[in-house]
This record gives C-alpha cells, structure tokens and sequence, in this order.
C-alpha cells in the first residue's frame, strides 16, 4: 500500500531536523564544551524552535550522547581531510609532533584545548554508552595519525604497533602541560610528543 506523499514529506522533514539539531549539537560541544549543550542553545544553533530539541531528545543525556557522537563523526572526518593536505616531505619531531596534533583533534586548535576538548573527551570514557561510542571512532583517529607519520618520514612508527600508545601520549601531554600552567600547552606537548618520536625510533 503507497503512503500519501504529505506523509513522507512529514518524515523526511522531521528526520532533516534531527539531524540539523544532532549537527548543532556537535557544534557546540567542539566549540564550547559540554556547558554549551542545552536545548535551547542547541536548537538556537540549528536555527529551529525552541521547543524542538526537547521534542527529538527529551532527555539531557540523549541530547549530549548525540553531541559526542556528531563531535566525533567531525573530528573524524577532518583528521583524515587534514592527514591527507600534509605534504610528502621529512620532518623534524617536534614539527611532525605538532602535526599529529593538529590531526588529532581536528578540526582546529584553541587555546582552551585541554579544557573544552581535551577533559571532556576524557570524562566521556567514565560513561558506558560514551566510551562505546569513543571507541568505535578510535580505530578511525589512529589511522589519520599513520598518514601523517608516514608523511612526515617515520614510515617504521607509523607501521608499528604502538600507535595507540602514541596517542595517549598525545593526550597526557596535553593533559600535563594544562595542568602545569604551560602559557601554550600544545606547543609543551609537541616538545613531549617529539621527544617521545625520537626514542621510538632509536
């Protein structure tokens, strides 16, 4: 039996505004950090009624499971679009630290990393449902730093094994120099992560 049309339209539109306001959602929560993921702002963001977020996501939890998820989706996509603009060329640690990264919390760095993007992400892990989701984008994240490391003329890490290791020495970097008060913590941490390129490849 055929649907009416205004019954698929109906869907199709309610489904586009799912989407816009999980998008938005995303937006804010790279942007702004985790206090930013309201449904008002959120809806705000995604430029629809106040009350529509609350419609798709009745419940707080629902909502920011759906920013982390959009969040991820991003960083995915832009570590991979950045890995792959990296010219072919031998780099320095320190510099092929930097690049990693930039890659790995694409799509840009600020100034408030650690706290809006960084301890967030981390505070993600302590909830079941999140840390799945972290962990189904990680395997993505890991191959976006083998480009840049392969790129950068240290092709015998990026075939390793420890590039997840390398990772979390990314984010323990980051994560010290925060802590420490370093003026410029992802410069700190691409001294550490640099340091760390050269004992792996010793």
């Amino acid at each position: 039996m055929t649907q009416p049309p205004g019954r698929n339209t109906t869907q199709v539109r309610s489904t586009d505004r799912q989407k816009a306001l999980a998008e938005a959602a995303a937006r804010l929560l790279i942007q702004h950090g985790p206090t930013a993921v309201t449904h008002r702002r959120v809806a705000a963001e995604a430029s629809v009624p106040a009350g529509s977020a609350n419609y798709y996501f009745p419940s707080k939890a629902g909502l920011y499971a759906a920013a982390v998820r959009g969040a991820e989706t991003i960083r995915r996509d832009s570590a991979h679009a950045f890995a792959q603009s990296i010219p072919q060329r031998n780099r320095g640690p320190v510099q092929t630290a930097r690049l990693l990264i930039e890659t790995f919390y694409a799509p840009g760095l600020d100034a408030d990393l650690v706290t809006v993007r960084l301890e967030p992400m981390l505070a993600a892990t302590r909830d079941p449902h999140l840390r799945a989701t972290m962990a189904e984008f990680r395997p993505s994240h890991l191959d976006a730093l083998r480009v840049v490391i392969r790129r950068s003329g240290w092709p015998a890490i990026a075939d390793g094994p420890d590039i997840d290791l390398l990772a979390q020495m990314i984010d323990a970097s980051l994560l010290y120099a925060g802590l420490a008060g370093e003026s410029d913590p992802v410069d700190a941490a691409a001294r550490s992560v640099g340091r760390l390129l050269e004992l792996a490849a010793a």
